[in-house]
């Protein structure tokens, strides 16, 4: 027989190793900083281990700890996923944790398709750019911008990142034509604050489209967190977006937007489905990611590897 496994002090742990604090441990768990501490000692006490450095206002992982933390994380994943597959999931929502861009701008348009072909499911969206962590957050499937890989989840390639600049109608009556990238000296360029790594911006696309040195200046212009924002700047007149397929197809369709130069930047950034490897093939989340794939074979997005 096993002998006893201390989960609480466990738990406790895992949080403290994840937060590398024991007030956020404690904030998470809605327990005593007291509490914290002394579930730490007494784990540290059973298995004759120092877990933590306790500095002066933070905590490290000692070697040990690191190693355990790594395992009490994989353990309480896959306890987490036991109970889920356990528990009766008929009236749970599959939830879809997805960019806010890309829920607003290319998700929920479409999503009425999905119920339409299967009414009876449930889903629950929720927007957010913040990393996800599936297991902690309970998420089925997240909807993620990045180049990868993304070890230890199960991982699809949805749609390959193409750049290209998007502005209203209106700004090319009042400021164009812009027949070469160097006639966006004459307009605002709308430029994103938060980008993933390797996502190319402004002084990529104009040096691979052409445009001559020093004429355009690419950090001049109002700043927005998101591509959704961005893009609303530019339907509103305001500028020049650089812009994804993904993200202006129907504007582009309904002539809202134009796009005024030829020119497609390909990136090394994709569009990913994200999920927990132990619950991707459970049919509400694979029929989904199925959905996902679909929807954007049909919307003519690319996957250029």
């Amino acid at each position: 027989m096993h002998a006893r496994l201390p989960l609480n002090a466990l738990r406790v742990f895992e949080a403290c190793a994840r937060h590398g604090s024991f007030l956020k441990a404690s904030e998470e768990l809605a327990i005593t900083p007291g509490a914290v501490s002394r579930q730490i000692k007494a784990l540290e006490t059973e298995l004759s281990l120092r877990l933590f450095d306790r500095l002066n206002r933070a905590v490290r992982l000692t070697e040990a700890g690191v190693r355990l933390a790594t395992g009490a994380r994989q353990g309480f994943t896959t306890l987490q996923a036991a109970v889920d597959a356990a528990r009766s999931r008929r009236d749970a929502p599959l939830v879809v944790s997805v960019l806010h861009s890309v829920a607003a701008r290319w998700l929920v348009p479409r999503l009425h398709r999905f119920q339409e072909r299967h009414p009876e499911a449930q889903i629950l969206v929720d927007a957010s750019d913040a990393p996800a962590d599936l297991a902690r957050d309970g998420v089925d499937i997240a909807i993620r911008l990045g180049r990868g890989p993304y070890p230890n989840l199960h991982v699809t390639r949805l749609f390959d990142v193409v750049l290209f600049p998007v502005c209203s109608p209106l700004l090319i009556a009042e400021s164009g034509p812009f027949e070469h990238p160097d006639d966006l000296a004459r307009a605002t360029l709308l430029r994103e604050s938060r980008l993933v790594p390797d996502e190319p911006t402004w002084p990529e696309w104009l040096a691979r489209a052409g445009a001559t040195p020093g004429v355009v200046d690419p950090e001049k212009g109002p700043q927005f967190s998101n591509t959704y924002l961005s893009i609303e700047a530019a339907l509103a007149g305001r500028g020049v977006a650089l812009a994804e397929r993904a993200m202006v197809l129907e504007d582009l369709a309904a002539g809202r937007l134009v796009a005024p130069f030829g020119y497609r930047l390909e990136t090394a950034i994709a569009f990913w489905a994200l999920s927990l490897p132990e619950k991707a093939d459970q049919p509400s989340i694979r029929r989904f990611r199925t959905w996902l794939m679909d929807q954007a074979a049909a919307d003519g997005l690319p996957r250029l590897s």
